[in-house]
């Protein structure tokens, strides 16, 4: 069986300016920039979902995602590009950060993979 790996670069922003989490048009394309970033290919449209708390955003990708949850009175955003290892999720990543013009960054990037069944010892 081929091993196939997924990246998964994910951030929480903070001081990130109300307006620039409420604008759902500006949203849409920073989804769609940080995916060609990532060298994702959109598997449908963005959604940009406004709720009683806070602001949804996501944009299905073949083989990945990016997603947004935000807090916009609170300044707080928490993004997620994932694709598989072939592909730069950390690239789509930093776009989002520098567009949203976040003043405090906290990420990570993990690599994410085949899951191997746990073997049973009582079985055998």
């Amino acid at each position: 069986m081929r091993a196939v790996t997924f990246e998964h670069a994910f951030a929480d922003l903070g001081g990130v300016p109300a307006s620039r989490l409420t604008d759902a048009q500006s949203l849409t394309g920073l989804l769609l920039a940080a995916a060609n970033a990532a060298g994702l290919n959109p598997a449908a449209p963005p959604v940009v979902a406004a709720g009683p708390r806070g602001l949804a955003a996501a944009l299905v990708c073949h083989g990945g995602h990016v997603a947004m949850h935000a807090l916009p009175e609170e300044g707080l955003c928490f993004a997620d590009v994932a694709g598989p290892g072939a592909k730069h999720p950390q690239r789509g990543l930093e776009i989002i950060i520098k567009r949203l013009g976040a003043r405090e960054v906290r990420s990570d990037t993990r690599r994410r993979g085949s899951v191997t069944p746990a073997t049973n010892p009582e079985a055998s």
